[in-house]
């Protein structure tokens, strides 16, 4: 589907026929930001739902002749963080004493270094706390740095860089088992 001004006009008019088949053409894009993300199927839906919703708002601002995926994956990611704030307890789940755990592990501990199939990765990445999970999601995949973790999630730098030493080293943990019978 070629995203252009007689599209984007469609869907200002609120075009049924063509929302629903822009619909179908970005949501395996917006699926996999969210599964990456969240291991609830219902709240995958959310987001997915959330965020097709804003790219339909807001298709204003597609630049037409940009990469539309890359905008609706961008849109996706943002919605995943929006969620992740709005959660009622989310700052609990940051609450450790971040500065004495870093000194307690006083070695940097390297990126995994063997390559694994991307659905044994998500299997394994779904073990993961869910803090710990998004912020090694932004870290890692999306690559998003530590202080632009830090400020979108609005937690201490410390916090951040204890969950994606955490996620590392629970990651070669739960690795293990997969790189043995290999």
């Amino acid at each position: 589907m070629d995203i252009n001004e007689p599209l984007i006009e469609q869907i200002r008019k609120s075009d049924r026929k063509t929302i629903l088949a822009l619909y179908n053409e970005t949501f395996s894009v917006l699926m996999s930001v969210a599964v990456r993300y969240n291991n609830n199927e219902e709240d995958q839906m959310t987001i997915v739902n959330n965020s097709f919703m804003k790219i339909i708002t807001k298709i204003d601002q597609y630049k037409v002749g940009s990469s539309f995926f890359s905008w609706a994956k961008r849109i996706g990611q943002n919605e995943v963080i929006d969620q992740f704030r709005k959660e009622k307890n989310y700052k609990e789940l940051f609450q450790f004493d971040a500065e004495n755990e870093l000194k307690q592990e006083s070695t940097v501990e390297n990126s995994i270094d063997e390559k694994i199939e991307a659905e044994e990765l998500e299997r394994i990445l779904h073990q993961l706390p869910h803090a710990t999970k998004v912020v090694f999601n932004m870290h890692a995949i999306d690559g998003y740095s530590t202080k632009e973790i830090q400020k979108e999630l609005n937690i201490k730098y410390e916090t951040v860089k204890w969950h994606i030493k955490e996620a590392r080293k629970k990651l070669r943990v739960l690795m293990a088992p997969e790189m043995e019978t290999k």
